[in-house]
């Protein structure tokens, strides 16, 4: 099931003038009404030929400029981010023009993280008491994994100290970003 969200950024304050912020309305929580800006050449053609055109998009939920990041998570990925943890599928993407709040949604600011951050928050809080303690499964081609022999993994965890001896002189600095 395919759902669609609008999010309505906040007009900068270039753009913030009496005309522009008459060329979208919200008109129900699923519904917008776009309008032209009276300065626009599209604007000026329609008044010619009567009333201003406008056109009505519906959407699974409209959220306005006021709406906080935290809002949008909670009610567009939130259930999405518990049902891959039950073992369900999901996409999510951003879509849009230049400019239109993509990113901010996405990631948003530090002090205030947007769709990803808050979904990562949320797998990593739940996976605690789930974690697999062993070391008898290793990955295998990023879509199934293999059981370790007892030989296998003690093979395994001598590769993991020798690979770690090896940096044990380095700064720490970079040995954080080797692995974080």
């Amino acid at each position: 099931h395919l759902q669609v969200y609008l999010r309505v950024r906040p007009f900068t304050t270039a753009e913030r003038t009496e005309r522009t912020e008459q060329c979208i309305s919200i008109e129900t929580p699923d519904t917008v009404i776009l309008k032209a800006p009276r300065a626009s050449l599209t604007a000026r053609h329609s008044e010619r030929f009567g009333s201003q055109l406008a056109q009505r998009f519906q959407f699974s939920q409209v959220y306005g400029p006021e709406t906080t990041q935290r809002d949008i998570f909670d009610g567009t990925t939130k259930s999405l981010v518990k049902e891959v943890l039950d073992g369900g599928n999901s996409l999510i993407f951003t879509y849009g023009v230049t400019n239109a709040g993509k990113t901010f949604t996405f990631f948003g600011p530090d002090s205030d993280g947007g769709v990803l951050p808050r979904s990562l928050n949320v797998i990593f809080n739940s996976i605690e008491g789930r974690n697999y303690s062993q070391n008898n499964i290793k990955p295998h081609r990023c879509v199934d994994f293999i059981r370790l022999t007892k030989e296998q993994q003690d093979e395994e965890a001598t590769n993991k100290r020798n690979l770690l001896r090896r940096f044990k002189d380095v700064n720490y600095f970079y040995i954080y970003f080797l692995f974080f």
